[in-house]
């Protein structure tokens, strides 16, 4: 459904501004790998976003290289690009797959990465973060899968006067499990995700059936937007390296419900609008 993003940051503009993941919401329920400019501006109008504004967001997307442009006559064909996009059309998908496996370590990341150069260094942080490594201490990310190949485009950009070094730290996995709660910051994600979970169980609790209207589209941008982008802070861990009662399982019930509720509605009238906006 929905998804955002980071750099420059495409991972903490994002959460500042939820703009961004209206614009992924909106690619995903259109089933569509390009929109137009003024459709994308006219859809986000939906949601209370005047011409201007949109339109700006969407130039502050493609200078993030969130999204791409190609030219058709007078007009913008946009499609999602770069680390947000990858991790937008992946979202929906790899919520149903199971965690890695424990293999009795962790990949890692060793950075040494000169005060000169600390543009690179937030850069790699901030991304590396993103695509679901934790901080082990400063200079050392730490990720269960190997996700290096995420990173290729930062990694090779490395400077000359800095250094990446792939590695692996292996820990037995009750130590695993105590270093991962500060890197991933699993206490307040747990928080998080559990708020996510009740307010979506309150949700299904609202009697009347949803319309096929820009009311029921608003409401589900409204219960999924956010929870979108904090999903992107679950590294998806294996079950011995969690927290006890850890609340995704709860949480993805809720939002299969939710969307069998909302998603149908939603998606007819977005599909009408398309029609009319891009027949």
């Amino acid at each position: 459904m929905t998804a955002n993003a980071m750099e420059g940051s495409p991972a903490s503009r994002a959460r500042r501004n939820p703009t961004t993941g209206l614009v992924a919401t909106l690619f995903q329920m259109s089933g569509k790998t390009h929109l137009p400019g003024p459709v994308l501006v006219a859809l986000l109008g939906e949601f209370g976003i005047g011409e201007a504004a949109a339109r700006r967001h969407l130039a502050r997307m493609r200078e993030d290289d969130q999204l791409s442009g190609t030219r058709d006559g007078r007009t913008t064909r946009y499609r999602m690009s770069g680390t947000f996009g990858d991790r937008a059309r992946r979202l929906g998908t790899d919520l149903g797959t199971p965690p890695p496996a424990w293999e009795g370590h962790y990949h890692a990341l060793l950075f040494a990465v000169p005060e000169s150069r600390r543009a690179y260094r937030d850069r790699l942080r901030r991304i590396a973060t993103y695509v679901g490594y934790g901080v082990l201490q400063p200079g050392v990310l730490i990720s269960v899968p190997d996700r290096s190949g995420e990173l290729a485009g930062v990694l090779s950009g490395c400077p000359d006067d800095a250094r990446v070094t792939p590695a692996t730290i292996g820990m037995d996995v009750e130590e695993a499990a105590r270093v991962a709660v500060p890197a991933w910051d699993l206490d307040d994600v747990a928080r998080t995700l559990t708020g996510h979970a009740e307010r979506l169980e309150a949700a299904l609790r609202e009697p009347g059936t949803p319309a096929a209207d820009g009311s029921t589209l608003r409401r589900l941008a409204d219960l999924f937007n956010a929870l979108f982008i904090d999903l992107l802070r679950d590294p998806r861990l294996p079950p011995e390296l969690r927290p006890p009662d850890w609340p995704f399982a709860r949480l993805l019930r809720a939002m299969g419900e939710a969307r069998e509720r909302f998603q149908p509605p939603a998606v007819e009238f977005l599909h009408r609008r398309l029609s009319e906006l891009d027949p």
